[in-house]
């Protein structure tokens, strides 16, 4: 599979639509923003499960510039995850919650290495579990807290591994969305068509990812540097938290998209013929 091809294809969609995709993609990312900053026990975990299903207005967005010509997008697209909730939520809840219990299994070890800093079974547990349902791969790294679980080498290697296997089950569940759209199958049937597409794909949906892998991690960089000047202001880090934002999609996001659909269609076909 030409991978090559795909960004370029990509990257002349995204430069023709750009004044579409960034305000439209804004109102994704900072619903699901404002839901990932929410701290209040249960009421935030119950908002981070209706928000779930949020990042689909990313992938309708995508759908519909690439599928249509001279087209435009609108808050039915860039909302759909919350405006038609009952029919995409399932399938992302079981796609998160196989992808949590799965990473929270393989990261047992580092758990137990680090049980001095895991809050106690309480409502706060909540908080954090809405969290990992919201969570997308729009964050503000906080590279300090991080870098200071690295003191046990069990932890190192038990995150790296918990990485990769994220990584790995995103990979293997990115076709999930656009079945949905395209076919008649449940969520079930759509995790189970889905492991079927990416069958014997999976290292082009990895070279794939890595070449946006350098747009991702510029962005990481700027937001970082950003937030370190941020940090001497309360209302200055407010201004880059959404600011960041709009660098993420600029930068990655609104390209990563189209590229994640046209690979698809790549498999779709594929399977067809």
């Amino acid at each position: 599979m030409d991978i090559k091809e795909i960004n370029i294809k990509a990257n002349e969609i995204y430069e023709r639509y750009q004044s579409q995709i960034i305000p439209e993609y804004f109102y994704v990312g900072y619903m699901g923003l404002l839901a990932q900053y929410l701290q209040s026990g249960l009421f935030s975990f119950f908002v981070s499960l209706f928000l779930c299903p949020i990042s689909h207005g990313y992938v309708k967005c995508a759908m519909k510039l690439v599928d249509e010509d001279d087209t435009v997008i609108s808050y039915k697209e860039s909302l759909v995850g919350i405006l038609k909730f009952p029919h995409v939520a399932p399938a992302y809840l079981l796609r998160k919650g196989i992808t949590i219990l799965i990473i929270l299994i393989v990261g047992i070890p580092a758990l137990l290495s680090i049980r001095s800093v895991v809050p106690e079974l309480s409502i706060e547990w909540f908080s954090m579990l809405g969290e990992a349902f919201i969570q997308t791969e729009f964050l503000l790294p906080d590279i300090v807290g991080f870098i200071s679980l690295f003191d046990s080498p069990i932890v190192l290697i038990d995150i790296a591994a918990c990485v990769c296997v994220y990584l790995y089950l995103s990979a293997l569940f990115m076709p999930v969305p656009y079945v949905m759209e395209l076919e008649e199958f449940s969520c079930i049937e759509c995790i189970s068509y889905s492991l079927r597409l990416m069958k014997g794909h999976m290292i082009d949906y990895i070279n794939m990812y890595i070449s946006y892998f350098l747009r991702y991690m510029s962005y990481l960089l700027i937001v970082e540097l950003l937030l370190v000047i941020g940090s001497f202001n309360a209302i200055f880090e407010l201004f880059i938290m959404v600011g960041s934002l709009f660098i993420y999609i600029y930068i990655f996001k609104g390209r990563y998209e189209i590229s994640k659909y046209l690979f698809y269609q790549k498999i779709r076909g594929e399977i067809y013929e």
